[in-house]
């Protein structure tokens, strides 16, 4: 099943918000109106997004305290009562924007689970990593760093600051549903 337009601006609002980007939740909201969306669809599609954020939060609050020894119960996902496509598509896409790969990996089974299929995945994901890419160009144009000050910078930090994945077998586990997301993205 195809994404409809109304579908995918209302995932894009959720992404938008996941996002933290008021320019781009202004945009896609005013789009996803004029496709006659519901002010419930869009304050679903809203919450959903603030959820899978929340959850995020909450997984690095418990990774970051557990270097200093407290150990907490670590909430992996936020389930929710009932999966619906659309609600699927806007949890993956709101944890793609946060870079949670707990939320991603357990969205994606649960996608699988609602008859998601993998092209509406690929759009949601390529989605997804647009409207981050949005969302931190706004925040760089703020602070006045150019795309020559990102470059700069990362080339000057060297590669104790620039992590390779690839290369460090202590994250195995979590490249698994990097590599899937991003082979989506290329795809």
């Amino acid at each position: 099943m195809a994404i409809t337009p109304k579908e995918k601006e209302l995932v894009a609002i959720g992404i938008s918000v996941a996002a933290g980007c008021k320019p781009c939740t202004d945009h896609h909201v005013a789009v996803v109106r004029k496709a006659r969306a519901t002010d419930e669809e869009i304050r679903q599609a809203a919450n959903d997004a603030l959820v899978v954020r929340r959850s995020a939060a909450d997984i690095m609050q418990s990774h970051a305290l557990a270097h200093l020894g407290e150990t907490s119960q670590e909430r992996r996902f936020s389930p929710f009562d009932e999966m619906s496509r659309i609600k699927a598509l806007t949890s993956i896409g709101a944890a793609f924007a946060v870079n949670c790969v707990a939320n991603l990996e357990y969205y994606l089974s649960e996608a699988e689970r609602a008859g998601v299929s993998q092209d509406e995945i690929t759009t949601i994901v390529k989605l997804a990593d647009f409207i981050k890419q949005k969302a931190a160009s706004h925040v760089d144009r703020l602070v006045g760093m150019t795309e020559e000050d990102d470059a700069q910078h990362f080339q000057s930090a060297g590669p104790a600051v620039v992590h390779d994945p690839v290369r460090d077998p202590v994250r195995s586990e979590t490249r698994k549903a990097s590599d899937y997301a991003y082979s989506t993205y290329r795809d």
